[in-house]
């Protein structure tokens, strides 16, 4: 089909830019854009422009540079010119964030939060004129910052985007007021960024990203793989100090000192960070989507701790499985998911406010019964794939139709 009659028949050649693409990388900005990407991809051409970079912290080149078919989308990876030096990086990050500084230290930072993989920008300024519209998934590096302003008449950006120290940087001011459009997560993230980058009057929409339950979760298969045998929470997600991990570890080992309840906390992700060694503490690493329905059906409650999210799957994910949620209030997000669903509990910082909040969970069924059920209602009426599709389609073809 020549490009003239796909236009006419309503098909639009999209590019999704983003820094990492796989079926290995789990959670954030980059889940998503794949999600999305595969949604589309039976209603419009969809190429993914990406990395070979499979670790965020280092960069380090480990797929193939070329094309391949990730799942039926069409997938275009660069090799990234040089990994990150994690420990000089953050070094240098910290001093920019505390100390004055010019716009060409900042361009250093840019160059060192990478990836940096110069010939993935230049392919988005060569192949420009191939393609509809432009989608770039998260803000914050290179691969948005450098190859957005060659195609800003036609880039919708996804910046899930959030109160953390990267974004006052002076830098992103330019960058917020290129796009032709936003896609938003939630209504926080929206609020958030108009006030920050006072872009309310570019066209915008609030979507998201889908879910759907999965009916043939064996939660019975999980407890066999883990020997976890009776009530025990959940985390899901990079296990990171970014994350909150820290701070959750320490205040479930403290609930965990004083109640001696044999409930232990099972983290399932990429482990980030050095965890203490201690028999309520379960590390599963990385684990494949099977195991992660097996086990989001099979927890007493997921624990969110994060206080930096832009949307955050795994409570939509939880819900969809009836599962309640105990997430950290710090958080703008998850307190604006909470207060809409009813579907969980909300902790602070004060002391043993998280253990609270474990002690009411293990101790009510019907609680635990209840907040899962409108948590169930709340992805059913929100976030269910269909749903989710079909306001992408209608967003972009208003942008770009």
């Amino acid at each position: 089909m020549s490009e003239t009659s796909m236009r006419r028949a309503g098909r639009l050649r999209l590019a999704f830019v983003v820094q990492r693409y796989g079926l290995e990388i789990d959670g954030g900005a980059e889940y998503e854009c794949r999600r999305v990407a595969e949604a589309l991809a039976p209603s419009h051409v969809i190429e993914v422009l990406t990395t070979c970079a499979r670790d965020y912290l280092t960069w380090r080149n480990e797929y193939r540079p070329g094309v391949e078919t990730v799942n039926g989308v069409r997938v275009r990876r660069f090799p990234v010119d040089r990994p990150r030096r994690v420990r000089a990086f953050g070094r240098y990050a910290d001093r920019l964030y505390a100390t004055p500084h010019t716009f060409f230290d900042e361009a250093e930072w840019v160059r060192r939060q990478g990836p940096l993989a110069l010939s993935l920008v230049e392919w988005i300024r060569a192949d420009a004129d191939d393609h509809d519209g432009f989608l770039f998934f998260t803000y914050l590096y290179l691969p948005t910052l450098l190859g957005l302003p060659l195609v800003a008449p036609k880039a919708v950006l996804v910046p899930t985007a959030h109160d953390e120290r990267p974004i006052y940087l002076d830098l992103f001011r330019s960058l917020f007021r290129l796009p032709r459009a936003f896609v938003y997560q939630v209504e926080e993230e929206q609020a958030f960024v108009e006030a920050r980058f006072h872009t309310s009057h570019i066209p915008s929409a609030v979507i998201g990203a889908g879910v759907d339950p999965v009916p043939d979760a064996r939660p019975d298969r999980f407890r066999r793989q883990t020997g976890v045998t009776g009530p025990f929470f959940l985390y899901v997600g990079r296990v990171d100090v970014e994350k909150g991990c820290r701070e959750l570890v320490e205040a479930f080992l403290d609930w965990h000192g004083r109640t001696r309840e044999p409930a232990p906390l099972v983290l399932m992700g990429t482990v980030a960070m050095r965890l203490p060694r201690h028999p309520a503490l379960l590390a599963l690493g990385f684990r494949p989507e099977v195991e992660k329905w097996d086990a989001l059906t099979a927890a007493t409650a997921l624990v969110m701790p994060s206080p930096h999210e832009s949307f955050s799957f795994v409570i939509l994910e939880a819900w969809a499985q009836g599962t309640p949620v105990l997430a950290t209030a710090r958080s703008p997000v998850l307190r604006g998911h909470l207060d809409r669903s009813r579907g969980g509990l909300l902790y602070d910082l004060e002391p043993g406010d998280f253990g609270a909040g474990l002690d009411r969970l293990l101790a009510d069924e019907a609680l635990r019964k209840q907040l899962g059920e409108r948590g169930r209602a709340y992805v059913e009426a929100r976030y269910r794939w269909p749903r989710i599709t079909r306001q992408y389609l209608d967003f972009l073809e208003r942008i770009f139709g």
